[in-house]
């Protein structure tokens, strides 16, 4: 889907399920998992694995909400709530950079790397 909307000109800025696609790219780049729960046609939650079964467990929390909104409106505030100003997002697409050797192998063991781009945004100062 990425690779098609890309061809169609559609960025982040100007196309609905161009965001939610990356949404998830960001997502699979975490090493921790993510999921998503659709409901219908357009109520959907999603949020990284570890955030998403923090909101599960702490479910009482937001009980209260989740009976006024519905569940998933209820489950992506409390998302809200975890969400830090502090990120550190990436992702990676196989593929050539064009200024790279094509080849290269691995110095530990030997076996020829995947060559691909990695695109990351990290607020988090060191």
């Amino acid at each position: 889907m990425w690779h098609s909307k890309v061809q169609h000109g559609k960025s982040v800025e100007n196309d609905e399920i161009m965001k939610e696609i990356m949404m998830l790219l960001y997502f699979d780049g975490c090493d921790q998992g993510w999921a998503v729960i659709f409901w219908g046609e357009k109520d959907m939650a999603k949020a990284k694995g570890e955030m998403f079964l923090e909101s599960l467990s702490e479910f009482d929390k937001w009980k209260h909400d989740s009976e006024e909104k519905g569940f998933l409106p209820a489950l992506n505030d409390y998302f809200k709530k975890l969400y830090t100003p502090h990120h550190c997002h990436r992702f990676t697409f196989p593929g050539s950079t064009g200024s790279v050797e094509d080849k290269m192998v691995c110095a530990e063991c030997g076996r020829p790397m995947e060559k691909s781009t990695m695109y990351t945004c990290c607020t988090n100062k060191y």
